[in-house]
């Protein structure tokens, strides 16, 4: 009888354990996928864990050469060491502040997925979040958000009004709105090339191909973007002393009500600052820039120099708003939020546009939007 072989078990484990990485991992990166792919991805990742410890263990001497990079190799100080500390600060720091060319591998990948429409993909997940604060005093509300396939990195705003227009309180916006550090500026390589088919999801020209820029530091950065989310700016207009863009003076802050972009599913849960008696609108305020159609592309609106400046805000923000009786005796009030317009494509006024039979796919950025309120 033959005699059991580790170093054979391992390479054939190992080999295996790669090839079905590989498939899942482009599974993963390209397309929607579900619960079992994930699955046999984590527990296939463990087991190559595991066997690489035991790996690791077998080979514990001259894997102590290696980690010294003092270790002379053929009369030669070796640079494996160090080099291999950089490669895996890259991988690890990447994510973290968004990398080149690691972040462009990351939103090619998104592309894909948002070409693939998952189509026989019926499980939903969501991500969780919720803010408390010791002061507020109100009902808590709760957010729940189903994304569409245009959903990508979207700017969006959840605020209360009153039924008459009167701002109560913001509920969440995002941070690139909140902080004002709308630190990407890019240009077309080409002038005069038209745009009208969105860039990001694989319709027409990508965008990494037809525009080029890099990040600016936040500390120089001065753009504003009235026409990211007008009708919740112009809200803001009520407070701030700068019109209708972002305050940067104490006289409102919205910093507080905001966080990173949530670009999965989720469920957000906050308190109002203050009970609050009788109807309200709850009102979600979302848009994408680079969205161009037929309609509003990118020789739309040439005299307007904000629609035509570097925002590429393409098709306007849309609004979903849920009237809420804050007064139910019912434990639980529940209401679906219905699309009621869009606003100005370059954030000149306020008003919700009711017709939008030119918008596409900014109408498919969300699902559905629930409002919840205890």
């Amino acid at each position: 009888m033959s005699s059991f072989q580790s170093r054979s078990f391992i390479g054939v484990i190992l080999f295996c354990a790669l090839l079905i990485m590989l498939v899942t991992s482009l599974i993963m990166f390209s397309k929607q996928h579900n619960a079992l792919i994930a699955l046999m991805h984590t527990l296939v990742g463990l087991l190559m864990l595991l066997i690489l410890v035991w790996h690791l263990i077998k080979n514990i001497r001259p894997l102590k050469q290696y980690l010294n990079p003092f270790e002379k190799h053929s009369g030669r100080f070796s640079l494996a060491w160090p080099l291999a500390l950089c490669v895996v600060g890259y991988v690890g720091l990447a994510p973290v502040f968004q990398l080149p060319p690691a972040i462009e591998v990351y939103r090619f990948g998104q592309t894909l997925k948002a070409a693939d429409k998952a189509e026989g993909d019926a499980e939903i997940k969501y991500v969780q979040r919720e803010v408390k604060d010791s002061k507020n005093t109100g009902q808590r509300i709760t957010i729940e958000l189903k994304k569409g396939p245009y959903f990508l990195w979207p700017q969006y705003a959840l605020w209360v009004e009153s039924l008459s227009g009167e701002f109560i309180q913001p509920l969440y916006v995002t941070e690139k709105l909140a902080t004002n550090q709308f630190t990407n500026k890019v240009t077309k390589k080409d002038p005069d090339q038209v745009f009208n088919t969105h860039l990001l999801t694989g319709e027409g020209p990508n965008a990494w191909d037809v525009l080029e820029g890099e990040e600016e530091p936040a500390s120089k950065n001065k753009r504003m973007r009235p026409e990211s989310l007008p009708v919740f700016l112009h809200q803001l207009s009520m407070r701030a002393e700068n019109g209708v863009l972002v305050p940067d003076n104490d006289s409102l802050t919205i910093d507080g009500f905001s966080g990173a972009t949530m670009t999965d599913n989720f469920i957000y849960t906050t308190q109002l600052q203050a009970p609050l008696k009788g109807l309200h609108r709850v009102r979600l305020e979302v848009n994408h820039s680079f969205d161009f159609n037929e309609y509003y592309s990118s020789d739309r609106f040439m005299d307007d120099t904000i629609y035509s400046g570097d925002g590429y805000s393409a098709q306007p923000s849309v609004i979903y708003e849920a009237i809420i009786d804050f007064g139910a005796q019912h434990n639980k009030v529940l209401e679906v939020m219905t699309l009621v317009g869009h606003g100005h494509h370059s954030g000149r006024d306020g008003n919700i546009y009711a017709d939008v039979s030119k918008l596409t796919s900014a109408l498919e950025l969300v699902d559905r939007v629930i409002v919840s309120v205890n």
